[in-house]
Formats: C-alpha cells, structure tokens, sequence
C-alpha cells in the first residue's frame, strides 16, 4: 500500500498540500449498489508497453500529464517507482491509492532498473541524460534537439555526430546506452 508514501510525501510537500492532495484523491464515494466504471478493452496504444495488471491504469493515469514514453528511458526498483509517485502526486496527479499501488506493481515487474542504471537516448528527456550518463545539461539538450530533428539514434556512431557534445565523453558511457 502506498499509506507510508503518504507520509513521506507529507514531509516532501507540506502538510497543506498533503491534505489537499488526499481530499482530491479521496474523489467521490462509491456505494455497492453503483457499478463502478467499465474497464477499458486492452489498448493496442503503446505495444512497448507489456501485458500485465496495472497495464491500462498505469497508461491512462500516467497520460494525463505527459507522454508515458518518459517511463521506458530508465527502470526502477518498487522503491524508485514508488518514489516517482508520490512525486507525482505531489505535482498534482490524481488518482486512488489503489491505482498507484498498482501502477507501481506493474511498473516494477514490467520496467525494473537496467543493471548498471542503463538509458534508452531515444526515449530518454534532458534531465535524465545528464544524470544517468553524467553529461552537462547543455550536452544533454543538444541531444534530445538533434534527436528531435534527426530522428531516433541507432547506435553509438550517431550519437556521436551530435554537435556540442564530447564525444569522449559518450565513448566512455557506452555500455550504459540503449537505443
């Protein structure tokens, strides 16, 4: 359950956010008599995305707020998703506590940490290159612009052709690379 994420969320954001986040997560009640919403068929959006509990939830709670392709640049242990939920919700995402326990179960068992924390440079968003490969934020930008224009990188020696970033740098990260 997500109740001790709560709480560590609390000390993230203040308890006045806090409280407002649980009143807006609360929604309204639903009696026994009501039928609760009809679950969506199996989507056929996002095929990179694997079969599993939690697949629908996790695509149509996480799409509200940004491409759910941010999720396949890097993977997670529970604790790391679990994390980037409560940061989430944080920010605003809405959801019940069973959906976020969910979503971290299928994010944990679909999407677990690379070993040696490994970067997809074609899915991945400017903050995360600079962290997971260690470059300065203008490498990392000049990466997802030539990325944008070009198309995705196929291999190393196209990454390398980006201007402004040290190619050096990228030889030295390569096994962390995934494309």
């Amino acid at each position: 359950m997500f109740a001790y994420s709560y709480l560590r969320a609390a000390k993230l954001v203040g308890i006045g956010l806090f409280v407002f986040s649980l009143s807006m997560l609360a929604g309204p009640a639903v009696s026994a008599s009501q039928d609760p919403a009809p679950k969506p068929q199996q989507s056929q959006d996002h095929p990179e995305f694997p079969a599993g509990d939690g697949r629908e939830t996790t695509l149509r709670v996480c799409s509200k707020c940004h491409s759910v392709n941010n999720l396949l640049a890097t993977g997670r242990d529970r604790q790391g998703w679990e994390d980037l939920i409560v940061k989430m919700v944080s920010l605003g995402t809405k959801g019940t506590d069973e959906e976020f326990t969910d979503i971290a179960g299928y994010l944990t068992a679909s999407f677990p940490p690379s070993f040696g924390a490994k970067i997809n440079v074609n899915k991945a968003e400017v903050k995360q290159l600079a962290m997971t490969l260690v470059l300065t934020s203008d490498e990392s930008k000049e990466i997802v612009k030539y990325r944008e224009k070009n198309g995705d990188y196929k291999s190393l020696d196209d990454l390398k052709k980006v201007p402004n970033v040290d190619a050096k740098k990228l030889e030295a990260k390569k096994d962390k690379l995934l494309f």
